[in-house]
């Protein structure tokens, strides 16, 4: 039960973020993610790619994305927030489901975003 409410919640925060992008510039990006928790909580590096709801810079935006998780090996989508910085850096939190864990983890990134100003 708990797992298809988290699943249920991820993919309404996937549609909300994919029918705000129909409506707004979206903004691409890389980064690196520290993962943590999930159901045989493993800790540890995961690369990947994110969309952004917006390209603004000095924003807040929502993300979808998929990253390589070094810790457990695995490809890991998730959905998330994010804060879009000057100078094209991004902060972020996401959930994610790993593969590897066949379960949810969470997520907290930084990384590259193409941003224009305001």
């Amino acid at each position: 039960m708990r797992s298809r409410i988290w699943t249920l919640t991820g993919c309404a925060l996937a549609a909300a973020t994919l029918s705000t992008a129909a409506l707004a510039d979206v903004g691409w990006g890389a980064g690196l993610t520290w993962t943590f928790g999930g159901p045989k909580p493993v800790s540890g590096p995961a690369l990947g790619v994110k969309m952004f709801s917006t390209d603004k810079e000095d924003k807040a935006a929502a993300t979808l994305g998929v990253d390589y998780s070094f810790a457990d090996r695995s490809l890991r989508p998730n959905v998330g927030v994010a804060y879009l910085g000057k100078d094209n850096i991004y902060l972020g939190g996401d959930v994610g489901y790993s593969f590897g864990q066949q379960g949810l983890n969470f997520g907290l990134g930084a990384g590259y975003v193409d941003t224009r100003k305001k």
